[in-house]
C-alpha cells in the first residue's frame, strides 16, 4: 500500500506543478501577444497532455502487474495442488511419479513462457497506442504554432515597412 500511497502522492505533485506553472504562464501571456507566449501555452499543453498519458501509462502497468500475480498465484495454488497429487502417486508407482514430475514442469515452464508473452504483447500495444496519440497531437500543435508565427512576422515587416515609407514620403515632402 505503501507504494500506491507514494503513486497518488506524485500524480498529486504533479497536478499542483502544472496549476503552478499555468497560472505564472497565464500571468506572462497577459503581457501583449508575442510568439513565445503562443510557445509557452503550446508547451504547457504538451506537458500537460505527455503527464497525463504517464499517469494512465502507470496506472495500466501497475493494473497489468496485480492481473499477473493473481495468475501467478493461481499458477501456484495449482501447482501446489499437482505436488500433493504427485506425492499421493509416489506411493503407487515411482515411474509414473517421474513422468509426471517431467510434464508438471514442462507445463510450469510452458505457462511461463506463455505469460510472459501475453503481457509483453499487451505491454507494447499500449505502448504503440500511446505514441501513434502523442504523435499526431506534437505535429498539430507544431504546425499550428510555425502558421501563427509566419503570419506574425509578415504583419510586422509589413508594418515597419509601412511606416519607413510614410517616413520617407513626408521627409521627402520637407522644404
Amino acid at each position: 500500500m505503501t507504494a500506491q500511497g507514494d503513486i497518488e502522492a506524485a500524480d498529486r505533485e504533479f497536478v499542483a506543478r502544472m496549476e503552478t506553472l499555468r497560472r505564472v504562464a497565464a500571468q506572462w501571456v497577459e503581457r501583449p501577444i508575442a510568439p513565445e507566449a503562443d510557445v509557452l501555452s503550446a508547451l504547457i499543453v504538451a506537458i500537460d497532455q505527455v503527464g497525463t498519458l504517464c499517469i494512465e501509462i502507470r496506472r495500466a502497468s501497475i493494473r497489468s502487474v496485480a492481473e499477473n500475480k493473481l495468475l501467478v498465484e493461481q499458477q501456484r495454488q495449482a501447482l501446489a495442488h499437482d505436488a500433493a497429487a504427485i506425492r499421493q502417486a509416489m506411493s503407487d508407482d515411482a515411474t509414473a511419479i517421474r513422468e509426471q514430475l517431467r510434464e508438471g514442469i514442462e507445463a510450469v515452464h510452458t505457462l511461463r513462457t506463455i505469460n510472459e508473452k501475453l503481457v509483453e504483447k499487451r505491454l507494447l500495444g499500449i505502448i504503440a497506442d500511446i505514441t501513434k496519440g502523442l504523435r499526431g497531437a506534437i505535429e498539430n500543435q507544431a504546425t499550428a504554432m510555425t502558421r501563427r508565427f509566419n503570419l506574425q512576422t509578415a504583419f510586422r515587416v509589413l508594418g515597419y515597412s509601412s511606416v519607413v515609407l510614410l517616413v520617407g514620403f513626408v521627409l521627402g515632402r520637407m522644404p
